[in-house]
């Protein structure tokens, strides 16, 4: 946190620095980004990524969406348009904020070229299959995904304060489940700690996380507290299905 000197902006333990959320899936040869925050430069410089086949938006607030001219790298390296999805609304605002995107006049190497889409229902990259999964997020309705390849599941869900009966059954029998857990008090627009744990009790996953952690919580800490259904994780962590 930007000004704070708690025990946890200070710790040395470096599961305690966290950036903003973001997921990497590679699957069945594909290779997927759920948000493009604005860490995504530092993130994918520090971890490696070096492909990048489609990108999938949860919701356009600026800690998911402000790393998004970094792709430019990618379409620059593939030499293509990559897709982006994400619900009309938030495709909308993609194109206010990133309005130079779709200017002609830019040298291909000079702006994110993408093919930006409107996501209502599942999409398929090559055969890895992304549905949208509608969530509240305070006032709004954002998205969070479902994915399916090799045989495996997994929900991602970062940003939300309630799941619809409709969302939840498409979160049955996840191998995987990545769930919004802010702090350990109530938000108007996020899970807590505590409420997270009970809605992934709820969906009842083989493996469950809790992200979007704020510097309220304190890895061990925290860890020590949750049964072992249930992983704090850390930036770079690595799930294999």
């Amino acid at each position: 946190m930007i000004g704070c000197s708690c025990n946890i902006c200070t710790s040395d333990d470096s599961k305690n620095t966290r950036r903003r959320c973001s997921l990497y899936v590679v699957a069945d040869g594909q290779h997927l980004i759920f948000d493009t925050p604005p860490d995504f430069r530092d993130q994918v410089l520090t971890f490696g990524v070096e492909r990048i086949d489609a990108v999938f938006l949860t919701h356009p607030h600026a800690d998911h969406i402000f790393g998004f001219d970094d792709v430019r790298r990618f379409s620059d390296l593939q030499q293509s348009h990559i897709p982006v999805y994400g619900s009309p609304r938030t495709i909308k605002q993609m194109r206010k904020k990133f309005d130079y995107v779709d200017r002609k006049s830019h040298s291909f190497g000079g702006v994110p070229r993408v093919s930006f889409i409107d996501q209502t229902k599942s999409v398929s990259v090559g055969d890895v299959r992304v549905t949208p999964l509608p969530v509240s997020h305070g006032a709004d309705t954002v998205y969070g995904f479902r994915v399916d390849a090799d045989g495996a599941r997994l929900g991602y869900i970062p940003d939300c304060n309630g799941i619809p009966e409709s969302t939840l059954k498409l979160l049955k029998n996840m191998d995987v489940m990545i769930l919004d857990g802010l702090r350990p008090k109530r938000h108007l627009t996020h899970f807590s700690i505590d409420e997270s744990v009970e809605m992934l009790g709820r969906i009842g996953a083989r493996q469950s996380f809790i992200t979007h952690l704020t510097h309220d919580s304190e890895h061990h800490a925290l860890q020590a507290r949750l049964d072992d259904t249930i992983t704090v994780p850390w930036d770079g962590l690595k799930v294999h299905l």
